[in-house]
């Protein structure tokens, strides 16, 4: 299945290495910044053509009431391949006033605007590194600028989440004398 797609793409993409032919590392990074903008593409085509969250017209909210669908509503994220516009379904509340974007939450999505994978690395880089180091470090790798506040605040949020995990798991363990499952 990759045969066609990989011959189909270098008669593509072949006029714009050929200058390069004898310099591998220039080769590379223009491969490599077509791949990207092409993955961003391919990103942006699937994404556009899910159902992003709508779950029918109206759902269930945390107060025992109903949120009834709004509309789609856009939202940036930040990917390994670069910024892509998400449009996904939303409902609000009129009895708590509360909204939510059910695509948000089943993607991974958290407040920083980060993709998973991308968010991923960030978390990965940050260990024993300063969160200067780690928006350097994910520009080196991906080309992609995150501030050093966004590593910051993402850090802080799945810190969170891990140790509210493991107050959970310790918490199973005494009260059920039930080891803890491995995460990863």
């Amino acid at each position: 299945m990759n045969e066609p797609i990989l011959s189909e793409l270098q008669a593509l993409i072949e006029q714009e290495v050929e200058n390069f032919s004898d310099d591998l590392g220039k080769t590379e990074t223009a491969v490599k910044e077509l791949m990207t903008s092409l993955g961003n593409g391919l990103l942006k085509r699937l994404v556009d053509h899910g159902p992003n969250g709508y779950k029918g017209s109206s759902i269930v909210c945390q107060c025992g009431s109903t949120m009834k669908f709004v509309r789609h509503r856009k939202r940036n994220i930040h990917t390994i391949f670069g910024w892509i516009t998400v449009k996904r379904a939303y409902y609000h509340c009129t009895n708590c006033g509360k909204g939510f974007a059910p695509y948000d939450r089943d993607s991974g999505l958290g407040s920083e605007q980060l993709s998973p994978g991308l968010a991923k690395a960030c978390c990965l880089l940050a260990v024993g590194d300063s969160f200067e180091q780690v928006s350097r470090r994910i520009e080196a790798l991906f080309g992609r600028r995150v501030c050093d506040d966004t590593v910051k605040q993402l850090v802080r949020n799945v810190g969170a989440v891990v140790l509210q995990q493991q107050d959970q798991d310790g918490e199973r363990f005494f009260d059920g004398k039930q080891i803890p499952h491995p995460q990863g």
